[in-house]
């Protein structure tokens, strides 16, 4: 009864370039080029966000202070972000998409400019935490453009190449951040990818003349609270966003403490972490649409707990004494399943209601950070007792997921256009 409910506004246009269509192959060149930067934006974004975790030992010392001292410097981060999902979600579905993208790229150039301009330990965190309110609606409006572009059955390539963005812009941030780190410094890193913010700012300005229009206010708070309702009552909205909660949580808090991870079982600096971390979401970019393809094809049923299981795996190897090479290549899998996981998750819940999409994305994006945050402070209180437990803690954890996933994800078999309609 609620998926009918929407089902006559399937056709949207939030912004004049922006239709849903039916085939990928069908696109003209110059919207297929669209999706392309759509996922280049993506990837700024998640570059300069991977580049934190893995300064943490570079931080420390530049502030003359303990790397758990800056515990809330992703978790704060990640905390705000997500709460900015869901304010720009929805300001995108009243006043269209692009308009309030391009204003957020600007913001996201002043965030990072202020970032790198912190004098003190306390400075960065709460600079930091404040830049999550920039750059917290742009993947979340880039998503649901990509959305209301492809109907659900076709959902998992354009996602995957999305996700796949994703994935390697948090691969190279957390690698090429460090080395690029130790050559110019973090600062001039952290302007470099502000300039390339304010590109996208351009392209976007010249791309997109749309002018914003007024929210209408009356009404507007019951209808944006009887929408988040609807989407929870639903079996299939509120069992993907319990399981983005959880997938958040486990790589969240891994990834914030990779780069002290390597630092104090290698004995590391920046370079080596770089290194050792350059695999990190490379397999995304390569194997990214060909995981969409396979749930498009097979189903979220089988990608979704392997995903999970896949994911349990890796970290339980990275709990086990190892070689320096044998953790990279662990640690790049890992990356595999978060991509066979959470963009698949995220197609389940925004298909539910493709006239509020922007809304419903920004509550993944919030419900996916929220978990990351309390991973990370969660997996920062296992570290009194080592890297090796803390890892296999949140093995067993996801692999617990991974089992439960494969019961309730059973119905999510393949779909055709015409079902979805």
């Amino acid at each position: 009864m609620f998926e009918a409910r929407f089902a006559r506004n399937e056709k949207i246009n939030h912004s004049a370039p922006i239709r849903t269509l039916t085939s990928a192959r069908s696109r003209p060149i110059k919207e297929r080029t669209e999706d392309v930067a759509m996922a280049v934006i993506v990837f700024l974004v998640f570059f300069s966000n991977a580049m934190f975790p893995s300064l943490l030992p570079t931080f420390a010392r530049e502030f003359s202070v303990q790397p758990l001292d800056l515990k809330w410097l992703i978790p704060g981060f990640s905390f705000v972000y997500g709460v900015a999902t869901l304010a720009y979600g929805i300001v995108s579905d009243r006043s269209g998409r692009t308009p309030v993208l391009k204003r957020l790229l600007a913001f996201a150039v002043v965030g990072l400019i202020a970032v790198s301009s912190a004098r003190t330990a306390d400075q960065l965190v709460v600079l930091r935490a404040l830049s999550g309110l920039a750059t917290g609606g742009i993947v979340t409006i880039a998503i649901s453009i990509i959305g209301d572009r492809y109907p659900y059955p076709v959902q998992g390539r354009p996602m995957g190449r999305m996700f796949g963005a994703i994935a390697s812009g948090m691969g190279l941030g957390v690698s090429l951040g460090p080395m690029l780190s130790a050559l110019f410094g973090w600062r001039v890193t952290l302007r470099c990818v502000a300039g390339g913010f304010l590109l996208a700012t351009c392209w976007v300005h010249k791309c997109y003349a749309v002018r914003m229009r007024r929210i209408g206010r009356e009404g507007m708070l019951r209808w944006v609270l009887d929408e988040y309702r609807c989407i929870l009552k639903q079996s299939r909205g509120g069992r993907a966003l319990t399981f983005i909660l959880a997938n958040g949580f486990f790589h969240g808090g891994i990834f914030a403490w990779l780069g002290l991870f390597l630092a104090e079982r290698y004995k590391l600096g920046e370079t080596g972490i770089g290194f050792i971390l350059l695999g990190y979401g490379i397999p995304d970019l390569v194997l990214g649409k060909l995981i969409g393809g396979w749930a498009d094809r097979f189903g979220r049923r089988y990608v979704v707990p392997a995903g999970f299981l896949w994911a349990a795996t890796c970290a339980a190897l990275l709990a086990l004494p190892a070689p320096r090479w044998i953790a990279g290549v662990t640690i790049a899998a890992l990356s595999i399943g978060f991509d066979a996981t959470h963009p698949l998750m995220s197609s389940i819940a925004t298909s539910l209601d493709p006239k509020h999409r922007g809304q419903v994305t920004g509550m993944t994006g919030f419900v996916n950070f929220l978990g990351m945050g309390l991973g990370a402070l969660f997996f920062s209180r296992l570290l009194r007792f080592g890297f090796p437990t803390a890892l296999m803690a949140f093995a067993l954890f996801e692999g617990l997921i991974g089992i439960a996933a494969w019961v309730c994800f059973q119905r999510e078999a393949p779909q055709s256009f015409d079902q979805t309609t």
